[in-house]
This record gives structure tokens, sequence and C-alpha cells, in this order.
């Protein structure tokens, strides 16, 4: 029995042990975790304090930024470095169409000057192609005589790694036909005239020839209306010879293209100056308010040097400017251009300033004008019916100075016969005066007399 309860304290005591060291090693576990655990969330604060400092700082924040977008641009070109090449398509428009054939011999239509292509393949060859400069569309039409012909359009020097594919005219419809040589007169046309100071004047031209060659089709041949030499006036100012290309035109004036043949010739072109100076004519239009005339009108210009052809100027006495002065009512300035009469190619002056100085109308008679009959060119004799009117009474107004002027030596009542027939008529009398300033009327103030007209 005594020995019974001595085996049972000995076990008591063992487990009591056991559980001693148990807890102990529990101790030391939840100690060791707690360690653990505050070291992890030490490192933990510690980085977090680090990357807040590189993301937010100002002066990190680029670094950073850096760093992550050179790490994208390294992922993407990765993956896309091992991507498969894809073909793509692109237009190129205006590529130029070459021909091959003997220009000497032949003559060629139906050919477009351009086409447009698709190009296929690798986009990096093709933003390349669309730089070339000499690639083209060949259409070779060597060994061919005259007919009529399918050709396809060639492709060349384009990329060779590229597909190329003609778009609307892939094959053409040419028609060859055989040159022939004609003569033909020329002409002469003179270019740039813009470019010439209008003071001059050009003569006709003279040529080393007067006829040059002409090789065409004979269907290009008939439809040359005119050949013509192409002067190029640019900047003369005296006598010059120069060489003049010569060009085909049909009845429309437009260009034929042909083989010409000198191409060129010589022309010689006299350059002249002709001119003339004239005096500068203001002429009133309408009637100045009642009770007013004009005094005087003032130019800073009285004459103007006038260009053109002898037989121009021949016809130019003054340059007049027409004046509305129905509004006028005390002094004034104005401005006016000048206009050229047809055929002047320049004046000295263009605009002119002017000064109108009006002032009161007075008026007096001019008693017994003796009447002038003008242009009597036909056989037949002629009466006043009144015999009183072979003298008239003229009524001139105007500021006192102009109407002072005025006497019978100078003041022309007129009738003109020109186209007369025989009978008793009114005619229109018109009356002339050399100051147009002032106003002329017959006192009575009849604008026509009655005449008898009969034949010899």
């Amino acid at each position: 029995m005594a020995k019974k309860n001595t085996t049972q304290q000995k076990d008591s005591k063992q487990k009591l042990e056991l559980a001693q060291r148990i807890a102990e090693n529990s101790e030391k576990v939840a100690n060791t975790y707690a360690t653990f655990e505050n070291t992890i969330i030490l490192i933990f604060r510690r980085i977090t304090g680090v990357l807040n400092k590189v993301i937010f700082d100002s002066k990190f924040s680029k670094i950073s930024s850096l760093i992550i977008a050179v790490i994208i641009y390294i992922a993407v070109n990765g993956n896309n470095s091992t991507n498969v090449n894809v073909s793509q398509a692109s237009q190129i428009t205006g590529i130029p169409v070459q021909v091959i054939y003997n220009s000497e011999i032949y003559e060629i239509s139906g050919v477009p000057e351009k086409a447009d292509v698709i190009v296929m393949g690798d986009m990096t060859d093709i933003t390349l192609q669309k730089s070339q400069v000499n690639s083209k569309l060949t259409a070779d039409l060597s060994g061919l005589t005259e007919g009529t012909y399918t050709i396809k359009l060639t492709p060349t020097n384009f990329i060779s790694r590229l597909s190329v594919n003609v778009i609307d005219v892939p094959s053409i419809t040419v028609t060859i036909k055989k040159k022939i040589s004609t003569r033909f007169n020329i002409s002469y046309e003179f270019i740039n005239t813009n470019a010439m100071d209008k003071v001059y004047t050009l003569s006709r031209p003279t040529f080393d020839t007067t006829e040059v060659l002409i090789r065409a089709s004979q269907d290009t041949t008939d439809s040359i209306a005119y050949v013509k030499a192409l002067i190029d006036v640019s900047n003369v100012n005296d006598t010059f010879t120069r060489d003049a290309r010569i060009v085909a035109y049909n009845q429309s004036g437009q260009m034929v293209e042909c083989d010409c043949f000198p191409e060129y010739v010589s022309a010689t072109v006299v350059v002249t100056s002709p001119n003339k100076d004239v005096p500068i004519i203001v002429r009133p239009i309408g009637t100045l308010p009642e009770g007013l005339a004009i005094d005087k009108i003032t130019l800073d210009y009285s004459t103007v040097t006038v260009y053109g052809t002898e037989a121009v100027l021949a016809e130019i006495d003054a340059i007049y400017i027409d004046l509305d002065i129905s509004a006028i009512t005390k002094n004034t300035i104005f401005s006016r251009p000048l206009t050229a009469p047809s055929g002047i190619n320049k004046m000295s002056v263009t605009r002119v300033n002017m000064e109108i100085v009006v002032g009161p109308a007075v008026s007096k008679v001019i008693e017994q004008v003796e009447t002038q009959f003008i242009n009597n060119t036909s056989t037949y004799v002629f009466a006043p019916v009144n015999s009183a009117d072979v003298y008239m009474n003229i009524l001139v107004t105007g500021t006192q100075a102009n109407v002072d002027l005025i006497n019978s030596s100078n003041v022309y009542p007129e009738l003109d016969l020109s186209d007369i027939q025989p009978g008793t008529q009114s005619v229109p009398i018109i009356i002339r005066g050399n100051n147009k300033y002032v106003t002329y009327q017959l006192e009575d103030g009849r604008t026509e007399i009655e005449i008898v007209v009969k034949e010899q």
C-alpha cells in the first residue's frame, strides 16, 4: 500500500514538472512571437517613411517617376518585341508615269501624267516609301509601231519589300502615231509686258528666220492654227535682240504639244518712248446753286506727259476731268484721278488736286453777234426764216471777272448743217465761247431757229 502511494506521488510530481515546462515554453514562444511582430512593424514603418519621402518629396518624386517610366517602357517594349509584324496598306497619290518610246519618230496619246497606287507591307517601309521622290510607273512602248495598244503600268524604284498595286488605271490604252514634218510661218507675242516700264513702246520685231519646221502626227499638225515666237520684254529700256521660244497653238489658243525646229529664233525689237505734253482741263458738269458761278479752278498740275504710239498721241489734245459742280456752295478743294485715254500706256501724273473758287453770278448781253453756219458740205442754199436771226443777242452769266472778259470776238453762235435736208426746218443752235466758267444762251431763251433750205 505504501509502495502504491509512493508511485502515485512520483507520477504527480512528473506531471507537475511537465506542466511547468510547457508553461515556460509557451511563454518563450509568446515572447518570441511578440518580438518578431514588433520587428516586422518597425521595418514596415521605416520602409513606409522612406517611400513617403521618395514619392511625396518634390526632389525625389521626379527620380521615382523616371524610374517607374523606364520600368514601364522596358515592360511594354519587351512585350512588343515578341510580337509578329502585321502588314498594313496605304494609298500614295500622284506617282509620275514614264513612257519609254522613240519620241523622234512617234507621237503617243492616252498616257496619264500621274496615277495612284496602293502599297502593302510593314508600316516602317510604307513611311519610308512616301518620302521617295524617284518612284514612278513605267509604260514600256519600245519596239511598238503605229497602232493602239493596252499597256500595263509597271512600278519602278519602289521599296522591294512592299507590294504595289496601281489603282483606277493599272493598264492604259495608248495610241501611237508616226510624226510628219510641216513648215509654218511664225508670228509673235510679247510676254512679261507687266515687267516693262510703260513709257516704252515696242516696234514690230524682225527675226533671223520667218518660218519653222513642226514635227507631229497628221492629226496634231492639222489642229495647229498658228505658231508664235514668244519674246520676253522684262525690264527692257532700249533696242534689244533676244532668243524667242517657238510655240504652236490651236484655234482655241491652247498650246499644242509638238516638236519645233528650231526651238528658238533670234528676235530684234526697236524700243522707243514717244510722248507728248498736253493740258489738264476741268469740264464743269451740272449747275451751281442759283446766284453762284465759278470764278476759277486752280490745279497743282496744269499739264501731263502722256506715253503711247505716235498714232495715238496724234489724237490726244488734252486730258479732261469731268467735275460735277451741282453741290458746290463755297470754295472747295478736290482730289481727282486722271483717266488715261485709250491707247495711252502711261501718264506722268495720275491724280491732281484742285481748288474751286466761286463767287456771285452776274449777267450781261453781247449784242449783234453774227451767226456761224458750219459743216455746209452740200450744194444747198439756206437762210434764216427770220432775217433778224443772222445776228444774235447772247446772254452770258458768270462771275464779274469772267463776264468782263467776254465780247463779240470770243463768243460764237453756230448752226450745224451737216445733216440738213431741203425744206423749212428748225435747227439747234450751239453757242460756244473760250471761257468754260461762263454759261451762254440766246437772250430770248430759244434753243433752235428756223431756216429755209433749197436746192440750187
